[in-house]
C-alpha cells in the first residue's frame, strides 16, 4: 500500500497544508520565547513543521513493515520507545543543522532554549502519528483479509464436488544436508516468510519453499487455521486468547509463540472451536 499522502494531488495538498498549519503553530507558539524577529520564529516553525512532515513518510514504511503487533505488550513498548527516540533524535538534529545552514553567521544559539520544546512537540507528534497509522493498517489488513476471505471461498465453490484435496499427514524440509520429515499433528503454527513459510514445531522452526495458500488448502481445517492473512496456527496448541487492541485478538500458543488474529480470523477460530 503507497503512503497515502502520496497517492494523489488531493491527499498530497491536503497532506501539505496540515503541516503548514504545524508550522505556523509553532512559530507563534516559540515567538515569546526566543529574543528573535518573527521571520526566524517563522523559520523555525517551517524547519521543524515540514521536516516532520518528512519523516512521517519514512516512519509509514516502518510501522507498516516491521509490523510491532504482533509482539508481547513489553516488547512492543521496548520497540515503539527505540523508534520514537531514534525518529525525535532525527529530527532535532536535522532542523538544527538546517537552522544552522540558514542563520546569519551560522548562529543558532538563540534556539538552543528550545531543544525541551522541541523533545516535547517531537513526541507528541510521533504518538499522534503512530496512533494513525496503526488504525490505518488495521483498517487495510481486515479489508485485505475479508477479500482473500471472499476469493477462497469463490475458490471453493467453483471446484468440482468430485475432486478432493489431499490432506498432509507429513512435510518434508531440508535443513543443511539433511531432510527432516514432520508430522502435521506436530505442527504449531505456519507462518510467511516472504516465499517461504516458516513451520513451528515444539522442536524448532523450519523454513519451507511454499505458499500460505498451499498450506491452507491442504491442511485440515478442522484443526488449522489460518487467523491471520500471514499465520496459521493449530488450534490444538492454542493456550490462551486475549484481546488485543479493538477488534483484534493475540493468541499464545504452548511454545511462547504470540500471534494476532483478525477480526475475520477469529471468526474462524471461534466457528472451529464452537465458541
Amino acid at each position: 500500500m503507497e503512503y497515502p499522502a502520496l497517492q494523489n494531488k488531493v491527499f498530497f495538498t491536503a497532506y501539505f497544508l496540515i503541516w503548514t498549519v504545524v508550522s505556523l503553530a509553532i512559530s507563534f507558539i516559540v515567538t515569546p520565547l526566543i529574543a528573535l524577529p518573527f521571520e526566524f520564529c517563522l523559520l523555525f516553525g517551517a524547519v521543524s513543521g515540514y521536516l516532520f512532515g518528512v519523516l512521517a513518510i519514512f516512519l509509514w514504511s516502518v510501522v507498516k513493515y516491521a509490523d510491532y503487533s504482533v509482539r508481547n505488550g513489553f516488547q512492543r513498548m521496548v520497540s515503539y520507545l527505540a523508534l520514537a527516540l531514534m525518529s525525535v533524535g532525527i529530527w532535532i538534529g536535522v532542523s538544527f543543522f538546517v537552522l544552522y545552514l540558514c542563520m546569519p553567521k551560522n548562529n543558532i544559539t538563540p534556539f538552543e532554549p528550545l531543544i525541551p520544546l522541541e523533545l516535547m512537540l517531537g513526541c507528541c507528534f510521533f504518538i499522534i502519528v503512530l496512533l494513525i497509522y496503526n488504525k490505518m493498517l488495521d483498517n487495510v489488513n481486515d479489508s485485505e483479509e475479508e477479500e482473500e476471505l471472499e476469493n477462497l471461498e469463490q475458490i471453493i465453490e467453483q471446484e468440482q464436488p468430485d475432486v478432493a484435496i489431499e490432506m498432509l499427514e507429513r512435510i518434508a524440509v531440508k535443513v543443511g544436508s539433511k531432510i527432516e520429515v514432520i508430522m502435521v499433528p506436530d505442527i504449531l503454527a505456519v507462518q510467511a516468510e516472504g516465499d517461504y513459510v516458516m513451520i513451528h514445531t515444539a522442536q524448532g522452526r523450519y523454513l519451507k519453499e511454499q505458499t500460505m495458500k498451499y498450506f491452507e488448502e491442504h491442511l485440515s481445517s478442522n484443526q488449522f487455521v489460518r487467523v491471520h492473512r500471514s499465520c496459521i496456527v493449530n488450534v490444538q496448541f492454542i493456550s490462551k486468547i486475549e484481546l488485543f487492541e479493538k477488534q483484534n485478538q493475540l493468541l499464545t500458543l504452548q511454545n511462547g509463540l504470540q500471534v494476532k488474529a483478525s477480526a475475520t480470523g477469529y471468526k474462524l477460530l471461534r466457528r472451529t472451536l464452537n465458541l
